[in-house]
C-alpha cells in the first residue's frame, strides 16, 4: 500500500509477508552452505569477500522470520483472541509437518547409525526437547517457535496494556535473564543461546503488529535512516572479530559462544530494518508492475518456508557428504539441492494436509456410524 510520494504506509509489511518470508528462507539456506564461494569463478577478492560476508550474515534470515512472525500473531490474535483457538491454529500449522520431517530426519539416520542413543532420546529429538537438554541445533527454530506460541499470550497482554514502555520490559527482561544465564550457568546459555539472542526479535514484533493493522504512514525519510542502521550495523557484523579482539583480552574462536550475543542483537537490528525497507521494495515495484517474476517465485517460497527450512539445509548437507562435493561444484549442489527441496515441500504439504484433513473427518464419520447404527437398532426394536 502506498499512499502518496512523501509517506510509507506501515501495511506494506503485511501485503509483501510471503515475498520477505521467501527471501529469508533462501537466505537462511544460503547461510548453511558453508562451501560455496566465489573463488572458483574469479580472482576478485572483493566480490569473494562480498559474497562470503552476504552468505555468512545468512542468520540474519531468522531475526526477519521472528519479527514476521510477531507480527502476524498479532494480526490473528486480534482476530480470534480464544486461547485455545489460538494455540490450536498455530500448533496445527507447525506440528504436524515438524513431527512429520522430524520422524523421517531422526529415524534415517538412527538406522543408518549416525546415532547410538536409545528410543527415549530418539523420542526427545523427535519431539524437539533435546535441543533444550543438550543444545541441539538440528531443529532448533522449531523449539523456539513452539515455546513463543505458548508465551505469546503473555507478550501480547504486557505489550497491549503498556504500550512501548511494555514492549521495552519485556525486552529488557529477556536481555537480563540471558546475561544471567550466561553468567551463572554458561552450559545452558552455550546451548539455548542461539534462541534466547532472538526472542527480543520476537516480542518488538508484537508491538509493531499494531502499527502494521492501523495502517500507520510515517514519513519516507525515516526510511534512509533505517538504511543507514542497516549499513552501520552490517559494518558492525563485518569486523565483529577484530572488534572483539580489541575489546577482549585475549579473544579466540573458543570464547565466541560467550560472546556471540553481540553478534545475534547486531543481526537483530539489521533482520528489524530489513523487513522495513524489503516490504517498501516490494510493494513499490508491485505497484509499478515491475519485478512480477521475481516476488512470485520469492512469494511461493514463502509458502513453504517451514516445509523448506527443515528439508533443505538436511538434504545439502546429505548430498555433500555423500558425494565429497568439490568446491567448484558447490553452486550445482546448491541449485539441485533447491529444485529437490522445493519439490520435497510439495510433497510435504499436500501429505500433511491430506492426513490433517482426514483426521478432523474422522471423529465426523465415527458419529453418523454410531448414529446409524442406534437408529439402525431402534428400528429393529420396532420390528
Amino acid at each position: 500500500m502506498v499512499s502518496n510520494q512523501k509517506t510509507f504506509n506501515l501495511f506494506s509489511i503485511s501485503e509483501a509477508r510471503n515475498v520477505i518470508f521467501g527471501i529469508a528462507t533462501l537466505w537462511i539456506g544460503l547461510f548453511h552452505c558453508d562451501n560455496l564461494t566465489l573463488a572458483t569463478f574469479t580472482d576478485n577478492q572483493f566480490l569473494i569477500d562480498a559474497f562470503k560476508f552476504f552468505r555468512g550474515s545468512g542468520n540474519i534470515g531468522v531475526d526477519m522470520f521472528l519479527f514476521l512472525s510477531g507480527i502476524g500473531l498479532y494480526f490473528s490474535f486480534k482476530k480470534d483472541s480464544n486461547l485455545l483457538h489460538f494455540w490450536k491454529k498455530r500448533l496445527m500449522r507447525v506440528l504436524p509437518t515438524a513431527l512429520f520431517i522430524a520422524m523421517f530426519y531422526f529415524s534415517f539416520r538412527y538406522v543408518n547409525g549416525r546415532y547410538e542413543s536409545g528410543w527415549k532420546t530418539y523420542l526427545r529429538r523427535v519431539s524437539f526437547l533435546y535441543f533444550f537438554e543438550k543444545g541441539e541445533r538440528v531443529f532448533w527454530f522449531i523449539s523456539l517457535i513452539l515455546v513463543l506460541y505458548l508465551l505469546f499470550p503473555v507478550f501480547y497482554k504486557v505489550i497491549e496494556k503498556y504500550r512501548l514502555v511494555g514492549m521495552l520490559g519485556l525486552v529488557a527482561v529477556t536481555v537480563g535473564l540471558t546475561f544471567l544465564l550466561r553468567q551463572f550457568a554458561p552450559t545452558f546459555y552455550g546451548y539455548w543461546e542461539i534462541a534466547l539472542c532472538r526472542v527480543p526479535t520476537f516480542i518488538i514484533g508484537i508491538w509493531a503488529g499494531k502499527f502494521v493493522l492501523e495502517k500507520k504512514e510515517i514519513n519516507r525519510n525515516w526510511l534512509w535512516l533505517f538504511l543507514i542502521i542497516v549499513i552501520g550495523m552490517s559494518t558492525l557484523m563485518y569486523f565483529y572479530t577484530p572488534i572483539m579482539q580489541s575489546l577482549v583480552k585475549g579473544y579466540n574462536k573458543s570464547m565466541e559462544a560467550m560472546w556471540i550475543w553481540f553478534y545475534r542483537y547486531t543481526g537483530a537490528v539489521i533482520g528489524i530494518f530489513l523487513v522495513i525497507l524489503d516490504s517498501f521494495v516490494c510493494t513499490s515495484l508491485r505497484h509499478k508492475g515491475r519485478c512480477n517474476l521475481l516476488r512470485n517465485f520469492f512469494e511461493f517460497v514463502g509458502m513453504y518456508s517451514l516445509e523448506y527450512y527443515m528439508i533443505f539445509l538436511n538434504v545439502n548437507h546429505y548430498l555433500e557428504r555423500i558425494y565429497e562435493v568439490q568446491p567448484k561444484h558447490e553452486f550445482m549442489l546448491y541449485f539441485g539441492s533447491f529444485f529437490v527441496s522445493l519439490a520435497l515441500c510439495v510433497v510435504v504439504r499436500k501429505l500433511c494436509d491430506f492426513f490433517m484433513n482426514y483426521m478432523q473427518r474422522k471423529p465426523k464419520n465415527l458419529a453418523e456410524l454410531k448414529a446409524a447404527r442406534k437408529a439402525a437398532k431402534l428400528a429393529k426394536k420396532a420390528k
